[in-house]
Protein backbone atom coordinates (compact mmCIF):
# COMPACT_ATOMS: atom_id res chain seq x y z
CA UNK A 1 0.00 0.00 0.00
CA UNK A 2 0.96 3.75 -1.01
CA UNK A 3 0.97 5.74 2.11
CA UNK A 4 1.87 9.49 2.31
CA UNK A 5 3.62 11.37 5.41
CA UNK A 6 3.17 15.44 6.05
CA UNK A 7 4.64 17.30 9.15
CA UNK A 8 4.64 20.50 10.00
CA UNK A 9 6.31 22.32 13.42
CA UNK A 10 3.95 23.74 15.82
CA UNK A 11 4.85 27.66 14.69
CA UNK A 12 4.13 26.83 11.16
CA UNK A 13 0.99 27.73 9.54
CA UNK A 14 -1.73 25.51 8.74
CA UNK A 15 -2.01 26.68 5.16
CA UNK A 16 1.51 24.77 5.05
CA UNK A 17 -0.30 21.66 6.21
CA UNK A 18 -2.94 22.19 3.75
CA UNK A 19 -0.64 22.13 0.76
CA UNK A 20 1.73 19.24 1.68
CA UNK A 21 -1.37 16.86 2.30
CA UNK A 22 -2.86 18.12 -1.30
CA UNK A 23 0.21 17.60 -2.98
CA UNK A 24 0.33 13.76 -1.84
CA UNK A 25 -3.05 12.92 -2.10
CA UNK A 26 -1.96 14.05 -6.07
CA UNK A 27 0.55 10.89 -5.82
CA UNK A 28 -2.44 8.64 -4.92
CA UNK A 29 -2.09 7.50 -1.15
CA UNK A 30 -4.13 5.33 0.25
CA UNK A 31 -3.41 7.15 3.78
CA UNK A 32 -1.71 9.74 5.22
CA UNK A 33 -0.07 10.10 8.60
CA UNK A 34 -0.14 13.64 9.77
CA UNK A 35 2.01 15.27 12.27
CA UNK A 36 2.30 18.55 14.12
CA UNK A 37 5.30 18.31 15.53
CA UNK A 38 9.22 19.59 15.50
CA UNK A 39 11.31 16.93 13.03
CA UNK A 40 14.07 16.78 15.50
CA UNK A 41 11.59 14.84 17.84
CA UNK A 42 11.41 11.17 17.63
CA UNK A 43 7.81 11.24 19.81
CA UNK A 44 5.79 12.13 16.83
CA UNK A 45 2.67 9.98 17.31
CA UNK A 46 1.98 9.81 13.58
CA UNK A 47 5.56 9.35 12.62
CA UNK A 48 5.75 6.20 14.99
CA UNK A 49 2.57 5.01 13.91
CA UNK A 50 4.01 5.05 10.00
CA UNK A 51 7.08 3.29 10.73
CA UNK A 52 4.58 0.08 13.18
CA UNK A 53 2.95 -0.04 9.75
CA UNK A 54 5.71 -0.80 7.77
CA UNK A 55 6.87 -3.12 10.34
CA UNK A 56 3.79 -4.95 10.15
CA UNK A 57 4.04 -5.78 6.78
CA UNK A 58 1.42 -2.92 5.50
CA UNK A 59 3.26 -0.32 3.51
CA UNK A 60 4.80 -1.03 0.50
CA UNK A 61 5.78 2.81 -0.69
CA UNK A 62 6.14 6.13 1.89
CA UNK A 63 5.18 9.50 0.19
CA UNK A 64 6.73 13.06 1.09
CA UNK A 65 7.18 16.16 -0.57
CA UNK A 66 10.81 17.18 1.09
CA UNK A 67 13.44 15.14 3.75
CA UNK A 68 12.52 17.42 6.22
CA UNK A 69 9.10 16.87 6.27
CA UNK A 70 10.59 12.76 7.53
CA UNK A 71 12.88 14.19 9.86
CA UNK A 72 15.18 17.48 10.61
CA UNK A 73 17.89 15.31 12.25
CA UNK A 74 20.45 13.09 10.22
CA UNK A 75 20.23 10.19 12.91
CA UNK A 76 16.20 10.02 12.24
CA UNK A 77 16.38 9.97 8.40
CA UNK A 78 19.51 7.18 8.57
CA UNK A 79 17.41 5.09 10.81
CA UNK A 80 14.07 5.37 9.12
CA UNK A 81 15.55 5.01 5.18
CA UNK A 82 17.61 2.33 7.14
CA UNK A 83 14.01 0.33 7.87
CA UNK A 84 12.85 1.37 4.52
CA UNK A 85 15.32 -0.61 2.98
CA UNK A 86 15.47 -3.95 5.28
CA UNK A 87 11.34 -4.14 4.66
CA UNK A 88 11.63 -3.44 1.11
CA UNK A 89 9.77 0.06 1.28
CA UNK A 90 9.95 2.30 -1.81
CA UNK A 91 10.71 6.13 -0.79
CA UNK A 92 9.31 8.81 -2.78
CA UNK A 93 10.38 12.30 -2.33
CA UNK A 94 8.38 14.79 -5.02
CA UNK A 95 10.79 17.46 -4.39
CA UNK A 96 14.15 15.33 -4.70
CA UNK A 97 13.14 12.33 -6.65
CA UNK A 98 15.59 8.89 -5.73
CA UNK A 99 16.04 5.21 -7.19
CA UNK A 100 17.49 3.25 -5.30
CA UNK A 101 17.56 3.75 -1.61
CA UNK A 102 20.76 1.58 -1.47
CA UNK A 103 22.88 3.38 -4.22
CA UNK A 104 25.97 5.17 -2.54
CA UNK A 105 25.05 8.22 -4.26
CA UNK A 106 21.31 7.96 -3.32
CA UNK A 107 22.92 7.81 0.56
CA UNK A 108 24.75 10.72 -0.47
CA UNK A 109 22.47 12.82 -1.66
CA UNK A 110 19.88 11.87 1.40
CA UNK A 111 22.79 13.04 3.71
CA UNK A 112 23.54 16.09 1.91
CA UNK A 113 19.93 17.05 2.36
CA UNK A 114 19.47 15.64 5.47
CA UNK A 115 22.25 17.55 7.14
CA UNK A 116 21.19 20.77 5.14
CA UNK A 117 17.88 20.60 7.01
CA UNK A 118 19.38 19.82 10.83
CA UNK A 119 21.54 23.32 9.82
CA UNK A 120 18.27 24.87 8.91
CA UNK A 121 16.88 24.28 12.06
CA UNK A 122 20.01 24.93 14.07
CA UNK A 123 19.89 28.43 12.05
CA UNK A 124 16.46 29.12 13.25
CA UNK A 125 16.67 27.82 16.69
CA UNK A 126 19.97 30.13 17.21
CA UNK A 127 17.92 33.17 15.76
CA UNK A 128 15.31 32.76 18.41
CA UNK A 129 17.76 32.03 20.93
CA UNK A 130 19.26 35.57 20.05
CA UNK A 131 16.08 37.28 19.48
CA UNK A 132 15.17 36.12 23.17
CA UNK A 133 18.28 37.35 24.81
CA UNK A 134 18.05 40.60 22.83
CA UNK A 135 14.43 40.84 24.58
CA UNK A 136 15.85 39.88 27.82
CA UNK A 137 18.68 42.21 27.45
CA UNK A 138 15.76 45.66 27.43
CA UNK A 139 13.94 44.08 29.54
CA UNK A 140 11.18 44.18 26.82
CA UNK A 141 7.79 42.21 26.89
CA UNK A 142 7.90 38.06 26.77
CA UNK A 143 5.50 36.26 24.60
CA UNK A 144 2.72 35.34 24.99
CA UNK A 145 1.13 38.53 26.50
CA UNK A 146 -1.43 37.75 29.44
CA UNK A 147 -4.79 38.62 29.78
CA UNK A 148 -5.39 42.09 30.56
CA UNK A 149 -1.73 43.31 28.81
CA UNK A 150 -0.81 43.95 24.96
CA UNK A 151 2.97 44.56 23.83
CA UNK A 152 3.65 47.82 22.58
CA UNK A 153 7.10 48.89 21.52
CA UNK A 154 8.02 45.75 22.70
CA UNK A 155 6.66 46.29 26.35
CA UNK A 156 3.79 45.28 28.56
CA UNK A 157 0.78 48.45 28.81
CA UNK A 158 -2.65 47.94 29.86
CA UNK A 159 -4.74 46.18 27.28
CA UNK A 160 -7.76 49.31 26.99
CA UNK A 161 -9.40 47.19 23.59
CA UNK A 162 -12.91 46.62 24.28
CA UNK A 163 -14.63 43.58 25.32
CA UNK A 164 -17.91 43.09 24.11
CA UNK A 165 -19.86 41.63 27.08
CA UNK A 166 -23.19 39.12 26.99
CA UNK A 167 -25.36 41.70 27.39
CA UNK A 168 -23.86 44.08 24.39
CA UNK A 169 -22.33 46.86 26.70
CA UNK A 170 -18.46 46.84 26.54
CA UNK A 171 -15.78 47.01 29.20
CA UNK A 172 -11.90 47.24 28.32
CA UNK A 173 -10.05 43.99 29.27
CA UNK A 174 -7.98 45.72 31.48
CA UNK A 175 -10.65 46.42 33.81
CA UNK A 176 -12.10 43.20 33.35
CA UNK A 177 -8.57 41.69 34.75
CA UNK A 178 -9.08 44.10 37.56
CA UNK A 179 -12.80 42.56 38.24
CA UNK A 180 -11.55 39.22 38.15
CA UNK A 181 -8.94 39.99 40.80
CA UNK A 182 -11.82 41.40 42.70
CA UNK A 183 -14.08 38.81 42.38
CA UNK A 184 -11.95 36.31 43.77
CA UNK A 185 -11.26 38.05 46.78
CA UNK A 186 -14.49 39.91 47.79
CA UNK A 187 -16.56 36.93 47.01
CA UNK A 188 -13.60 34.39 48.57
CA UNK A 189 -14.53 32.01 45.66
CA UNK A 190 -12.64 29.43 44.35
CA UNK A 191 -11.27 29.22 40.61
CA UNK A 192 -13.94 27.00 38.89
CA UNK A 193 -16.44 29.33 40.67
CA UNK A 194 -14.70 32.25 39.32
CA UNK A 195 -14.37 31.06 35.48
CA UNK A 196 -18.36 29.89 35.46
CA UNK A 197 -19.06 33.48 36.65
CA UNK A 198 -16.76 35.20 34.14
CA UNK A 199 -18.55 32.84 31.00
CA UNK A 200 -21.32 33.42 32.28
CA UNK A 201 -21.10 36.97 32.68
CA UNK A 202 -18.44 38.49 30.28
CA UNK A 203 -18.27 35.75 27.85
CA UNK A 204 -14.14 35.46 28.77
CA UNK A 205 -13.44 31.06 28.98
CA UNK A 206 -10.17 30.40 31.25
CA UNK A 207 -9.16 26.81 32.42
CA UNK A 208 -8.40 26.05 35.60
CA UNK A 209 -4.62 26.03 34.99
CA UNK A 210 -4.67 29.06 33.07
CA UNK A 211 -6.45 31.25 35.63
CA UNK A 212 -4.25 29.83 38.20
CA UNK A 213 -0.99 30.52 36.28
CA UNK A 214 -2.37 33.81 35.55
CA UNK A 215 -2.74 34.79 38.87
CA UNK A 216 0.56 33.71 39.72
CA UNK A 217 2.14 35.68 36.64
CA UNK A 218 4.56 37.99 37.56
CA UNK A 219 3.38 40.33 34.96
CA UNK A 220 0.41 41.38 36.46
CA UNK A 221 2.78 42.56 39.34
CA UNK A 222 4.72 44.68 37.06
CA UNK A 223 7.60 42.32 36.67
CA UNK A 224 8.78 40.58 33.46
CA UNK A 225 9.61 37.00 33.58
CA UNK A 226 11.92 34.92 31.26
CA UNK A 227 12.91 31.47 30.81
CA UNK A 228 9.50 29.97 31.51
CA UNK A 229 9.27 27.09 28.79
CA UNK A 230 11.53 24.72 30.27
CA UNK A 231 10.77 25.77 34.30
CA UNK A 232 6.98 25.96 33.77
CA UNK A 233 6.60 24.54 36.96
CA UNK A 234 9.51 25.65 38.69
CA UNK A 235 9.24 29.36 39.28
CA UNK A 236 12.61 29.65 41.17
CA UNK A 237 14.16 29.49 38.36
CA UNK A 238 12.90 32.05 36.21
CA UNK A 239 15.08 35.13 35.17
CA UNK A 240 12.67 38.12 36.27
CA UNK A 241 13.31 41.61 35.64
CA UNK A 242 11.72 43.93 38.51
CA UNK A 243 9.20 47.16 37.87
CA UNK A 244 9.43 46.83 34.29
CA UNK A 245 5.47 48.18 34.04
CA UNK A 246 2.49 49.43 35.26
CA UNK A 247 1.02 46.48 37.49
CA UNK A 248 -2.46 45.10 37.76
CA UNK A 249 -1.97 44.25 41.27
CA UNK A 250 0.28 45.19 44.27
CA UNK A 251 2.23 42.70 46.11
CA UNK A 252 0.00 42.98 48.95
CA UNK A 253 -2.71 42.10 47.08
CA UNK A 254 -1.02 39.03 45.79
CA UNK A 255 0.01 37.59 49.32
CA UNK A 256 -4.09 37.85 49.32
CA UNK A 257 -4.71 35.52 46.45
CA UNK A 258 -2.07 33.16 47.77
CA UNK A 259 -3.82 32.78 51.28
CA UNK A 260 -7.36 32.24 49.24
CA UNK A 261 -5.65 29.85 46.84
CA UNK A 262 -4.07 27.92 50.14
CA UNK A 263 -7.38 27.98 51.95
CA UNK A 264 -9.55 26.64 48.87
CA UNK A 265 -6.72 23.80 48.76
CA UNK A 266 -7.35 22.79 52.26
CA UNK A 267 -11.50 22.74 52.12
CA UNK A 268 -11.56 20.95 48.44
CA UNK A 269 -8.04 19.75 48.38
CA UNK A 270 -6.81 18.99 44.63
CA UNK A 271 -9.64 17.07 43.06
CA UNK A 272 -7.82 14.00 44.18
CA UNK A 273 -4.99 12.31 42.70
CA UNK A 274 -4.80 12.54 38.81
CA UNK A 275 -1.79 11.17 38.16
CA UNK A 276 -3.70 8.06 36.76
CA UNK A 277 -6.65 9.90 34.39
CA UNK A 278 -6.59 9.13 30.90
CA UNK A 279 -3.49 6.54 31.44
CA UNK A 280 -6.47 3.79 30.96
CA UNK A 281 -9.23 2.07 28.72
CA UNK A 282 -10.62 4.45 26.24
CA UNK A 283 -8.37 7.02 27.06
CA UNK A 284 -9.27 10.27 24.87
CA UNK A 285 -12.05 8.43 22.97
CA UNK A 286 -14.45 9.17 24.93
CA UNK A 287 -16.73 12.26 24.52
CA UNK A 288 -19.25 14.40 25.87
CA UNK A 289 -22.58 13.98 24.03
CA UNK A 290 -23.38 17.57 25.11
CA UNK A 291 -21.27 19.91 25.00
CA UNK A 292 -18.65 17.60 22.85
CA UNK A 293 -16.04 18.00 25.55
CA UNK A 294 -13.72 14.85 26.55
CA UNK A 295 -14.76 12.68 29.53
CA UNK A 296 -12.23 11.49 31.77
CA UNK A 297 -11.66 9.01 33.87
CA UNK A 298 -9.02 7.41 36.52
CA UNK A 299 -7.85 3.72 35.36
CA UNK A 300 -9.48 2.43 38.01
CA UNK A 301 -13.13 0.99 36.59
CA UNK A 302 -15.54 2.20 39.54
CA UNK A 303 -14.91 5.73 39.30
CA UNK A 304 -17.25 7.93 37.82
CA UNK A 305 -16.57 9.43 34.49
CA UNK A 306 -17.57 13.37 34.20
CA UNK A 307 -17.46 16.04 31.55
CA UNK A 308 -14.29 17.68 32.25
CA UNK A 309 -15.78 20.96 29.99
CA UNK A 310 -19.04 20.85 32.61
CA UNK A 311 -16.82 20.33 36.00
CA UNK A 312 -14.92 23.29 34.86
CA UNK A 313 -17.66 25.61 33.46
CA UNK A 314 -20.73 24.51 35.01
CA UNK A 315 -24.31 23.69 34.61
CA UNK A 316 -24.88 26.74 32.52
CA UNK A 317 -22.45 25.09 30.10
CA UNK A 318 -23.30 21.83 29.64
CA UNK A 319 -26.07 20.01 30.95
CA UNK A 320 -24.55 16.21 31.22
CA UNK A 321 -24.96 16.18 34.72
CA UNK A 322 -25.31 11.79 35.11
CA UNK A 323 -21.78 10.10 35.72
CA UNK A 324 -21.08 6.67 34.56
CA UNK A 325 -18.71 4.37 35.61
CA UNK A 326 -15.53 3.18 33.52
CA UNK A 327 -16.52 -0.59 33.70
CA UNK A 328 -20.05 -0.17 32.51
CA UNK A 329 -19.09 1.91 29.23
CA UNK A 330 -16.07 -1.18 28.81
CA UNK A 331 -18.85 -3.43 29.32
CA UNK A 332 -20.94 -1.48 26.93
CA UNK A 333 -18.10 -1.08 23.91
CA UNK A 334 -17.29 -4.49 24.28
CA UNK A 335 -21.06 -5.53 23.68
CA UNK A 336 -20.89 -3.12 20.50
CA UNK A 337 -18.05 -4.42 19.58
CA UNK A 338 -19.04 -8.10 19.27
CA UNK A 339 -22.19 -6.63 17.38
CA UNK A 340 -20.53 -5.12 14.97
CA UNK A 341 -18.38 -8.28 14.64
CA UNK A 342 -21.00 -10.38 13.86
CA UNK A 343 -22.68 -8.38 12.10
CA UNK A 344 -19.57 -7.77 9.45
CA UNK A 345 -18.82 -11.80 9.23
CA UNK A 346 -21.44 -12.22 6.23
CA UNK A 347 -20.15 -8.92 4.67
CA UNK A 348 -16.30 -10.33 4.34
CA UNK A 349 -15.36 -10.54 0.57
CA UNK A 350 -12.01 -11.64 -1.01
CA UNK A 351 -9.72 -8.69 -2.60
CA UNK A 352 -10.23 -9.65 -5.92
CA UNK A 353 -14.08 -8.95 -5.89
CA UNK A 354 -13.29 -5.63 -3.89
CA UNK A 355 -11.04 -4.91 -6.76
CA UNK A 356 -13.60 -4.33 -9.30
CA UNK A 357 -15.32 -1.86 -7.32
CA UNK A 358 -14.01 1.69 -9.01
CA UNK A 359 -13.35 4.33 -7.17
CA UNK A 360 -14.92 8.03 -7.92
CA UNK A 361 -10.95 9.19 -9.12
CA UNK A 362 -11.19 6.47 -11.97
CA UNK A 363 -14.94 6.83 -12.91
CA UNK A 364 -13.99 10.68 -13.34
CA UNK A 365 -11.05 9.33 -15.60
CA UNK A 366 -12.88 7.09 -17.72
CA UNK A 367 -15.42 9.99 -18.57
CA UNK A 368 -12.88 11.85 -19.84
CA UNK A 369 -11.57 8.86 -21.43
CA UNK A 370 -14.68 7.95 -23.01
CA UNK A 371 -15.35 11.96 -24.52
CA UNK A 372 -11.79 12.34 -25.97
CA UNK A 373 -12.40 8.59 -27.62
CA UNK A 374 -15.46 10.58 -29.59
CA UNK A 375 -13.40 13.44 -30.26
CA UNK A 376 -11.75 13.40 -34.02
CA UNK A 377 -7.94 12.29 -33.44
CA UNK A 378 -5.00 13.98 -33.73
CA UNK A 379 -1.62 13.68 -32.25
CA UNK A 380 -2.49 15.76 -29.11
CA UNK A 381 -5.84 13.67 -28.43
CA UNK A 382 -3.89 10.45 -28.81
CA UNK A 383 -1.00 11.37 -26.56
CA UNK A 384 -4.21 12.81 -23.74
CA UNK A 385 -5.77 9.23 -24.17
CA UNK A 386 -2.28 7.28 -23.38
CA UNK A 387 -2.09 9.71 -20.17
CA UNK A 388 -5.78 9.00 -19.07
CA UNK A 389 -4.78 5.19 -19.70
CA UNK A 390 -1.47 5.29 -17.46
CA UNK A 391 -3.83 7.44 -14.61
CA UNK A 392 -6.13 4.74 -14.65
CA UNK A 393 -3.88 1.99 -14.17
CA UNK A 394 -1.93 3.90 -11.36
CA UNK A 395 -5.12 4.36 -9.46
CA UNK A 396 -6.99 0.96 -9.56
CA UNK A 397 -3.40 -0.29 -8.61
CA UNK A 398 -3.53 2.31 -5.14
CA UNK A 399 -7.37 1.46 -5.12
CA UNK A 400 -7.07 -2.16 -4.81
CA UNK A 401 -4.04 -2.00 -2.35
CA UNK A 402 -6.22 0.02 -0.20
CA UNK A 403 -8.97 -2.10 -0.51
CA UNK A 404 -7.28 -5.26 0.66
CA UNK A 405 -5.89 -3.36 3.51
CA UNK A 406 -8.82 -2.56 4.33
CA UNK A 407 -9.81 -5.90 3.71
CA UNK A 408 -7.56 -7.45 6.00
CA UNK A 409 -8.18 -5.01 9.24
CA UNK A 410 -11.81 -5.77 8.43
CA UNK A 411 -10.76 -9.65 9.02
CA UNK A 412 -8.86 -9.02 11.99
CA UNK A 413 -11.85 -7.19 13.68
CA UNK A 414 -14.40 -9.92 13.13
CA UNK A 415 -11.45 -12.37 14.19
CA UNK A 416 -11.09 -10.72 17.43
CA UNK A 417 -14.18 -9.50 18.86
CA UNK A 418 -16.77 -12.25 17.05
CA UNK A 419 -16.40 -14.01 20.31
CA UNK A 420 -16.73 -11.81 23.12
CA UNK A 421 -14.65 -14.85 24.91
CA UNK A 422 -11.40 -13.98 22.97
CA UNK A 423 -10.60 -10.82 24.25
CA UNK A 424 -12.80 -10.25 27.76
CA UNK A 425 -9.75 -11.47 29.49
CA UNK A 426 -7.29 -9.66 27.53
CA UNK A 427 -4.46 -7.75 29.40
CA UNK A 428 -5.41 -3.70 29.58
CA UNK A 429 -2.43 -2.79 27.49
CA UNK A 430 -3.40 -5.02 24.80
CA UNK A 431 -6.91 -3.69 25.07
CA UNK A 432 -5.65 -0.11 25.35
CA UNK A 433 -4.16 -0.80 21.37
CA UNK A 434 -6.87 -2.42 19.73
CA UNK A 435 -9.41 0.06 21.07
CA UNK A 436 -7.58 2.80 19.48
CA UNK A 437 -6.82 0.32 16.47
CA UNK A 438 -10.94 0.38 15.76
CA UNK A 439 -12.51 2.64 17.66
CA UNK A 440 -13.36 6.05 16.38
CA UNK A 441 -15.16 7.69 19.37
CA UNK A 442 -17.56 7.07 22.45
CA UNK A 443 -20.19 9.32 22.82
CA UNK A 444 -21.92 9.56 27.01
CA UNK A 445 -25.19 11.19 27.81
CA UNK A 446 -27.13 11.02 30.74
CA UNK A 447 -25.02 8.42 32.29
CA UNK A 448 -25.19 6.31 29.31
CA UNK A 449 -23.46 5.47 26.20
CA UNK A 450 -25.45 6.64 23.14
CA UNK A 451 -23.29 5.86 20.40
CA UNK A 452 -19.79 3.64 19.72
CA UNK A 453 -18.05 5.07 16.71
CA UNK A 454 -15.98 2.68 14.71
CA UNK A 455 -13.51 4.14 12.30
CA UNK A 456 -14.40 4.36 9.08
CA UNK A 457 -13.20 1.41 6.88
CA UNK A 458 -15.80 -0.80 9.39
CA UNK A 459 -18.36 1.31 7.94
Amino acid sequence: MRVGYVRVSTGEQEEALVQQTERIKKAGVSMIFSDVKSGRSNDRTEFNKLLDACRNGDITEIVITRIDRLARSIVTINKAVALFNELSIKLIILDSPVDDLENPFTKFSLNQMGALAEFELDLIQNRVKHGFKHLREQGKASPPVPFGYKRVDGFYQPDLSMHQLPDKSTKTKWAIAKDIINYLLDKKKSIRATIQYFLKEYDIKFSTTGLTNWLHNPTLRGHTRYGVRANRNNPENWDIRYNTHEPLITHETYEQILALLAENSRRWGRNGNTSKVGKGLLSGQMFCGDCGGKMYAHSKPYTPIYCKKRGMYGSDFCKNKKTIHLATVIETVDKALTEKAVALKDLIVNSQSLEETETAEVLELRNTLGNLQKLPTNAAIEEAIVKIKLQIVEFQKHSSDTIVFRAEQVKEFVDLFSDSRLYKNMKESVKIKLYKKFIKSVTILSGEVVAVNFLEFLG
